[in-house]
């Protein structure tokens, strides 16, 4: 049912991908980004409304991406016993200088802006084939206490059928959760101004980003429900065998 999750997000964010690329390369695309697109396409008096809702969006998007930044790196440094004040004023501080970068880089131009992207891509891709390699690594003492082992197929077969817990236990209320990280899709149409063809770029780049983040997520997906044991209701792992 995962993978149902993610091939309806993934569903959704392709028509819109193809209804980008069909304003894309239905006449010429100048700076502007998704605001250019949408006035283009239902004219200035929508564009501009929808124009103000989508930057306040994306001003919400940033701060909630900030501040699960932020709890990872807190989480981190718990783990090493290396906090800065306490878990909580961490994800203050390191969300606040989080964003202090983010910002500079932003005041610095797009040209700089467009070379943090390539930055942050390589650190993903990077993270990506680390987790790879960690799937492989025999499981130690300590991270087996913690749910993780090597690729066993009886906790796959655990795995494999759902079961719901929580407020939020439904299929409808996990695709909830899950939707937002397939949302992403306007990173290329939203520097249409600094691409030299966006007809091309934009439509080739959106949907082979979509393919590559299916992939992944796939991946990880499958890899994760045949390595992690479930947790049972008393907070105990329970893993078959």
């Amino acid at each position: 049912l995962t993978w149902v999750i993610i091939l309806m997000s993934v569903t959704v964010t392709t028509i819109t991908g193809l209804s980008i690329s069909a304003i894309s390369t239905n006449g010429k695309v100048k700076s502007g980004g998704t605001y250019f697109l949408i006035s283009r396409s239902l004219g200035p008096e929508l564009g501009g409304s929808i124009g103000l809702i989508f930057a306040f969006a994306n001003a919400v998007a940033v701060a909630m991406h900030t501040v699960g930044f932020a709890e990872t790196v807190r989480d981190l440094l718990q783990e090493h016993n290396s906090l800065i004040v306490d878990p909580t004023n961490d994800i203050r501080i390191i969300g606040v200088i989080t964003v202090t970068v983010l910002l500079g880089i932003s005041l610095a131009g797009m040209e700089w802006e467009a070379k943090a992207q390539i930055l942050f891509f390589l650190v993903i891709l990077v993270s990506f084939m680390n987790y790879l390699v960690g799937t492989v690594i025999p499981a130690t003492a300590e991270k087996q206490s913690k749910g993780f082992f090597s690729y066993r197929a009886d906790i796959f077969a655990q795995n494999f059928v759902p079961n719901w817990r929580g407020p939020d236990g439904s299929f409808f209320g996990l695709f909830s959760i899950f939707f937002p990280s397939a949302t992403g899709i306007l990173a290329g149409a939203n520097i249409s101004g600094d691409l030299k063809d966006p007809a091309v770029a934009i439509p080739k780049g959106t949907l082979m980003a979509i393919f590559w983040t299916t992939v992944s997520y796939l991946v990880l997906s499958a890899t994760i429900g045949k390595r992690v044991g479930r947790v049972g209701p008393s907070g105990q792992m329970q893993v078959v065998g």
